[in-house]
């Protein structure tokens, strides 16, 4: 780095850090570094246009950078690449969405920062219940039409709904360490809410099993999308085919190098120079040289059970590092399926049940998929539909084969048994797996006061901004209230507030 001095160095290019830079660099005139040890910037928001991509570059991105691995395709994977199958179609390193479209944190700060993103909105939505589809569009089902329920079946969905919308920040986070199932059944015993509710916190979560969600977190994702006038129909998005969600660390972190700053990609962090209870710098390996950078203050924006490979734990008390060390994380699988024509007609689509405990798992399964090419037609081929299936895993059940393909077998099946013309139209499918899509599960005593705070408590100048540390909702969105109030804590600044409407402050 020769005789370069930065203020702030950001240990890692995706969303979370890089929020948190980029707020400093351009309203602090801070000088930032952000240090990758990937060869793309993106952490988990990786994307893929398969126009120049191969075999060895995808696999090895998803696993660096996402946590991610391939398991299994049809064709296989050689042929996928190499017979040309994949040009023309763009996907990420797993499922990506912003809840709140426009409205969210992810959008929000952008456009703070200056830095606006063209989102392609989901305006339609598929709800399965006992093999028949409920469509709805443009937010229809607001007031709880819900045409498999009965009056009495809305009327207790409804009572839960109002629960959630007008409860305040202060009463949802008093309830984080109590479970979304025990929370829902202490207020109705009716199946078809329970249904409704426990597949809706699975879609926020990433967890299938209710007693597993925390009604704390899941309530805050409710109520923001509510308040900001989203339903599951009228919510969610896609970024443009190209470059993909990428292009919102992308963003990020051009306002950085704007105001002076550096991002280097195959940089990796061995360790954080921590003297007397303060940061000193990082000792980073930089193409291929071990290199010392002293900065005074240090963003982590890595997984935070992660982060004793690099910050060492002596510095901390045993007790926090066997909380850190505990977390267990929620993992997917997550299938994308090509097909040669239009067969799905709905932007999103919610499935209660493939799978089960009869299977095998700990949970009821449930599916979620997304038509990406009907919400923007620039990630498949023209005439072509591409669908992004997922399940949820706990970070277990991902490392079990045998769960995996069963479930790939069950998705796979219900599509075809469920969608005319799914079996003949389908040209290619490609599975893969993650044991960290949300690297802190939104689980009962793994959210709130449990998690690393933005500001170390135990090291001064160490600071987290990650979607696994001080924040609220899931994903992009988390990850960038993360980085947002680890920029208001090493500033001294309430950027929180300051950014963001008041519905998505907590």
């Amino acid at each position: 780095m020769g005789s370069e001095s930065y203020d702030v160095i950001v240990i890692g290019a995706g969303v979370g850090g890089p929020t948190a830079g980029a707020i400093l660099a351009q309203k602090e005139g801070m000088k930032v570094l952000v240090l990758e040890k990937a060869s793309r910037l993106g952490g988990r928001d990786i994307s893929f246009d398969f126009s120049d991509e191969g075999e060895k570059s995808y696999r090895k991105l998803i696993s660096d950078a996402a946590s991610t691995w391939y398991m299994k395709s049809e064709p296989g994977i050689p042929e996928l690449f190499e017979g040309g199958h994949l040009d023309g179609y763009t996907f990420e390193a797993g499922i990506h969405t912003l809840q709140i479209t426009e409205k969210g944190r992810t959008n929000t700060c952008l456009e703070y920062l200056g830095k606006s993103m063209k989102l392609y909105p989901a305006v339609s939505a598929g709800w399965w219940h006992k093999g028949e589809l409920y469509r709805f569009e443009n937010g229809s089902e607001k007031g709880g039409n819900f045409p498999w329920m009965t009056d009495d079946d809305r009327v207790e969905t409804g009572k839960i709904n109002r629960l959630m919308v007008k409860m305040s920040a202060e009463e949802a986070h008093a309830i984080d360490h109590v479970s979304l199932k025990e929370w829902v059944q202490s207020y109705t015993d009716n199946e078809k809410t329970h249904e409704f509710h426990f597949v809706n916190g699975t879609m926020n979560c990433t967890i299938n099993d209710p007693a597993n969600i925390s009604a704390g977190d899941c309530i805050l994702m409710n109520r923001g999308v509510a308040r900001a006038g989203k339903r599951f129909s009228y919510g969610g998005c896609s970024t443009p085919g190209v470059p993909g969600f990428v292009q919102i660390p992308g963003k990020l972190c051009e306002v950085i190098e704007e105001n002076g700053g550096k991002v280097l990609t195959g940089a990796r962090v061995k360790e954080v120079l921590i003297e007397n209870g303060k940061v000193e710098g990082v000792l980073a390996e930089i193409n291929g040289t071990e290199e010392k950078i002293e900065c005074p203050v240090v963003i982590n924006s890595g997984m935070v059970n992660e982060m004793f490979r690099y910050i060492p734990e002596r510095h901390f008390p045993y007790t926090f590092v066997s909380q850190v060390k505990g977390f267990w994380r929620a993992g997917i699988g997550a299938v994308y399926f090509a097909l040669n024509e239009k067969v799905v007609n709905e932007h999103l689509t919610f499935i209660p049940k493939i799978a089960g405990r009869e299977d095998g798992f700990d949970s009821d399964v449930r599916m979620g998929f997304w038509d990406s090419s009907g919400m923007d037609p620039d990630r498949a081929p023209e005439g072509k539909q591409l669908l992004d299936a997922y399940v949820s895993l706990t970070d277990e059940q991902a490392h079990d084969r045998k769960l995996v393909d069963l479930a790939y077998d069950r998705m796979k099946k219900y599509m075809e048994d469920h969608y005319p013309g799914f079996k003949e139209a389908l040209a290619w499918t490609l599975y893969t797996v993650s044991d960290s899509l949300v690297p802190v599960a939104q689980a009962p005593y793994q959210v709130g006061t449990a998690r690393p705070r933005a500001k170390c408590n135990f090291v001064e100048g160490l600071y987290m901004a990650s979607d696994s540390s001080e924040c609220s909702m899931a994903a992009n969105d988390a990850a960038i209230h993360a980085g947002i109030i680890a920029a208001s804590r090493v500033s001294g600044k309430d950027y929180v507030a300051e950014i963001l409407p008041d519905y998505l402050q907590d």
